[in-house]
């Protein structure tokens, strides 16, 4: 039996919503579709969370978050919708071989490299004889450093490691698959609703749509784009009852198409959140990066970068971070940055270079973020945004 159109499934979400949901009543009738509903974020839920959150009966599982948006917020689920989002995750990882009892090992959000961490980790490896690794892809770049440094045997029970929470840098990651001594599988979720896509054995990036629906608009717009194209990522969740993730703007870029032979729905992601450049009458949107196509092959291309992060340290200057070997030639990508984004923001940029050791995470988040901005003005504190 195949599966039901998801478009269906979210007009039959339209209408529960518009049923059951005070924010929502507004739209019931037929002549309202799907997509004329609001977009939302973090900062909507926030607003109109009094008419937004249902409160199940029975235990329930909370979580905070800012992420890469600096907007706190509480997440909450019911039992059922835990035990239906660690199902989705389960069913993606049996793809891989895991068996039904299985054994994990989780390495921390905020490892470090001191010698101590790692060493825990590797007793743990030897001890526990994981069927997979988890952990953000820093911290397993970080753990296959040094096994490759100490030349440490993955256990024989490995079946795939996985990244959780961060991009994969494609030129690294031949060197923790060749670590680890198994193929490493991609995951792309929120914390607020879990599971969006998780990558196949086969290489494709699939969103589950049995528990989210994508679309991809313009920023600017926020019209949709075509299949293929650059947008942002949004998302209807179509298992969360409790708050309902409609039309949620993730603030992350990528596209999505359907494969031509299983019509799969896949998705590429870029190496970006939607973090906004300040200048000194407005703000644009960092996510015209996704137009900065050879610029991230151009870096990616370079097995011996281990890090990078473009930031803004003042309204017309921005310096390149890399985290790179001595011996890497990185003259050429300060010299692409800096047209490129002379032509985007259309005036005269400064870019300068700066080599580091490594780029230390978020401290709230754990995670490196692909751009950020030191500059702070009264229209950025006001959240003007064009």
């Amino acid at each position: 039996m195949s599966n039901p159109n998801p478009v269906t499934i979210v007009e039959q979400l339209k209408h529960e919503l518009t049923h059951q949901v005070p924010y929502y009543f507004p739209w019931k009738g037929e002549q309202f579709t799907f997509r004329d509903l609001p977009f939302s974020n973090k900062h909507f839920i926030n607003e109109h969370r009094n008419q937004l959150e249902r409160v199940p009966q029975g235990k329930i599982y909370e979580s905070y978050t800012s992420g890469t948006t600096g907007i706190p917020y509480r997440c909450i689920r019911s039992a059922e919708e835990q035990c239906k989002l660690s199902a989705a995750i389960f069913r993606n990882r049996r793809r891989w071989g895991m068996p039904l009892r299985h054994r994990m090992l989780l390495l921390s959000n905020r490892m470090s490299d001191e010698a101590k961490m790692m060493q825990h980790y590797v007793q743990q490896m030897s001890m526990q004889q994981p069927h997979f690794v988890q952990g953000r892809f820093s911290s397993l770049f970080q753990l296959a450093q040094y096994m490759t440094e100490q030349q440490i045997q993955p256990p024989s029970s490995l079946l795939f490691i996985q990244n959780w929470g961060e991009s994969v840098i494609p030129s690294q990651r031949a060197f923790v698959e060749a670590a680890f001594g198994v193929r490493l599988a991609d995951y792309y979720g929120l914390e607020e609703m879990w599971l969006i896509a998780f990558e196949a054995p086969d290489g494709r990036f699939l969103v589950d749509e049995q528990v989210a629906f994508v679309e991809v608009i313009d920023p600017d717009t926020f019209e949709p784009v075509n299949d293929g194209e650059y947008g942002e990522i949004v998302v209807t969740s179509l298992v969360m009852r409790t708050i309902p993730y409609v039309r949620y703007r993730t603030g992350d870029i990528g596209k999505i198409w359907r494969d031509e032979l299983s019509g799969a729905l896949c998705i590429q992601l870029m190496p970006m959140r939607m973090s906004q450049i300040v200048l000194p009458d407005k703000r644009v949107n960092a996510a015209f990066f996704r137009y900065f196509d050879k610029f991230f092959y151009d870096l990616f291309k370079q097995q011996s970068i281990r890090q990078f992060q473009i930031v803004q340290t003042a309204y017309t200057s921005f310096t390149l971070r890399v985290a790179a070997d001595e011996h890497v030639q990185l003259d050429h990508l300060e010299k692409s940055l800096h047209t490129l984004l002379s032509n985007y923001l259309h005036l005269e940029v400064n870019v300068s270079l700066e080599r580091v050791s490594r780029i230390p995470s978020n401290p709230e988040s754990g995670k490196v973020p692909f751009f950020v901005t030191q500059v702070q003005t009264e229209h950025a504190k006001r959240g003007v945004i064009v």
